[in-house]
């Protein structure tokens, strides 16, 4: 199964469950015969789900009382707007690094980031957006078009998406500004944002991507009253974002509704018929269905498709190694290599299987060699702890 899902240091999660996440043309787009949003929920099959308490709008977007002091105090004797921005900007990234510590699953309200000693990028993402319009900003979320890319978690391959922020001042009720000054607000600056396009996301697909990010968590930990109670929500804040809906699919679909999950794939593809888990899930329904031959064209179509992607290939090799197929797994992270040679993840991947087989020279080479292309980050330097651990480790091997 794969989820969309962002795991790299502070970037938005946009989950959606599959075996692996693909993505071709729609054959048939934006259908007539789609049933609508609602009668597409089906609470009935989900009789706990009203019994859980999901966090409502306000809340999710509410400051406490200690962080609107953050905010006063950091825009505090500063004479333009641009400055009081900056300076709101730069007291959140030191928070962030000094404070905060990245977990994938922290998916907490503003004022619970604010506090916590953890976040996650979505959650980060949202409080800076109630600070910059608690300092009397306008804020405006955007979605960036990234590659696909794939993590993997508690046997799920996580399909990542990226988010950011434009902020900028407003208007003076009697002064026009033509020219404002915009800054944007990324956490993760390694995904390099600006060479993708980015398209504006209303708070309420945002709110979207929160219910749906904590319905996925629930769903991997097989509390599924909950997760229908969060994907629920998810659909009802705003039924145009198709991720809720290939999740809602997939819970269907465990639960033997299969009629419902392949409506939900099918309303997911025709909201975007690029959406490569809608696909995936939609193929494995057929294939489950005995309907060979349609799962077999978009499988075709998907194959073709991901096969020049290193991402995609990362994820197989990832996969294989968790099923013990090591040569493959091999296999998969040198096809990455040969098609992106500057990730560091692949090459630390290689050693990491390398490690297993009991190949502690190539182990070693390729943990060089992760290092070596993290540059200078935070990660080169648990390189460099995981090196001199491996380090030990041979010379006590060869002790022994």
């Amino acid at each position: 199964m794969s989820v969309t899902f962002r795991s790299t240091r502070l970037i938005v999660m946009l989950l959606a469950f599959s075996l692996l996440g693909a993505g071709c043309a729609a054959p048939q787009n934006h259908r007539s015969d789609l049933l609508p949003a609602k009668q597409l929920l089906n609470d009935q099959a989900f009789p706990q789900f009203s019994s859980y308490s999901v966090e409502q709008a306000h809340e999710i977007f509410a400051l406490d009382d200690d962080a609107k002091a953050f905010v006063a105090q950091t825009i505090e004797g500063s004479q333009s707007d641009d400055e009081k921005i900056a300076k709101l900007i730069y007291r959140i990234f030191s928070r962030s690094e000094l404070d905060l510590i990245y977990a994938a699953s922290a998916d907490t309200v503003a004022s619970e980031t604010f506090q916590n000693a953890s976040a996650n990028c979505l959650s980060l993402s949202i409080m800076t957006f109630s600070m910059a319009k608690e300092a009397g900003f306008l804020s405006e979320f955007q979605i960036i078009d990234i590659p696909e890319y794939w993590t993997r978690r508690g046997g799920y391959s996580l399909l990542n998406g990226h988010i950011n922020l434009r902020i900028k001042s407003r208007n003076s009720m009697n002064t026009q500004v033509f020219f404002k000054k915009t800054f944007v607000v990324d956490f993760d600056p390694s995904e390099s944002a600006n060479q993708f396009l980015s398209r504006d996301a209303s708070e309420q697909i945002v709110l979207a991507m929160f219910y749906n990010n904590k319905g996925a968590e629930a769903l991997m930990k097989q509390n599924n009253d909950l997760a229908y109670a969060y994907f629920r929500k998810s659909i009802l804040a705003d039924d145009s974002y198709p991720g809720a809906w290939v999740n809602l699919g997939l819970l269907y679909k465990k639960e033997g509704l299969n009629d419902l999950a392949m409506n939900s794939y099918q309303r997911a593809i025709s909201l975007d018929d690029e959406h490569n888990t809608a696909w995936e899930n939609l193929a494995i329904l057929y294939q489950q269905l005995g309907n060979l031959k349609a799962a077999s064209d978009i499988n075709r179509r998907l194959d073709a498709k991901r096969s020049e992607n290193p991402f995609y290939h990362q994820m197989l090799a990832e996969t294989d190694r968790e099923n013990g197929s090591l040569e493959s797994s091999i296999h998969h992270y040198e096809k990455a290599i040969s098609l992106n040679r500057n990730q560091h993840q692949f090459y630390f991947g290689l050693a990491s299987v390398y490690f297993e087989k009991g190949d502690f020279e190539r182990s070693e080479r390729f943990l060089k060699m992760a290092k070596k292309k993290a540059g200078k980050s935070k990660v080169a330097d648990i390189y460099v702890d995981k090196l001199n651990a491996l380090s030990s480790f041979i010379a006590s091997a060869h002790v022994n």
